[in-house]
């Protein structure tokens, strides 16, 4: 059953309803992340400096999208997605306490990688019952590598058939985010003047 904009809709268990956005969140949203990123890459920080600074970028990212494609807000639960969007930076704790794997020297782990979606894709494959919270943690992660490859020294997507970090310029990052602005502040004004009218 597709869901009706803004109305009650029958529900996949564990699926939320439509989320509500207020006009003004993705473009606060929007710039607390450019302002997140703009300090990161000031200068070189220690790295529990980085992640308190990296962390709540990639939530408000992974929230922004949500918020920009509302279909895909209903269909996964929400609080997965945002685990997912960040739980899988904890593959940098044995990075630093014992140095390994990695792809590339100075990159980041090899769990940044493509092949782990596809694990936690296909664990939903086979685990029916879980399909929709594992679905969440997939979306959160594609979501925390699209930020990963826009940074640093982007991620070994294609690992292991490749090793080479995959990049693309901090501009384009910037770009993706400004485009879902534009439209989840335009689905809210649009939804704002339906709940007026």
């Amino acid at each position: 059953m597709v869901p009706a904009a803004g109305g009650s809709t029958a529900r996949h268990r564990g699926a939320r309803p439509p989320m509500r956005v207020a006009p003004a969140w993705p473009v606060l949203a929007l710039l607390v992340v450019l302002a997140l990123d703009a300090v990161k890459a000031a200068r070189a920080w220690p790295v529990p400096v980085v992640g308190v600074l990296d962390e709540p970028a990639h939530l408000l990212t992974a929230w922004l999208v949500l918020a920009a494609v509302p279909a895909l807000a209903v269909r996964v639960p929400l609080r997965w997605v945002l685990v997912g969007a960040v739980a899988i930076d904890l593959d940098h704790l044995p990075l630093y306490a014992f140095g390994g794997p990695v792809a590339e020297p100075d990159g980041r782990p090899v769990t940044h990688s493509a092949l782990t979606v596809l694990l936690i894709l296909a664990a939903a494959r086979v685990r029916p019952r879980h399909r929709h919270l594992l679905l969440g943690l997939a979306t959160g992660l594609v979501l925390h590598l699209v930020r990963d490859v826009a940074g640093g020294p982007g991620i070994p997507l294609l690992w292991p058939l490749a090793d080479a970090g995959v990049r693309v310029p901090y501009g384009v990052l910037a770009a993706v985010l400004l485009f879902a602005t534009t439209v989840a502040t335009t689905r809210a004004l649009r939804a704002r003047r339906g709940a007026d009218g």
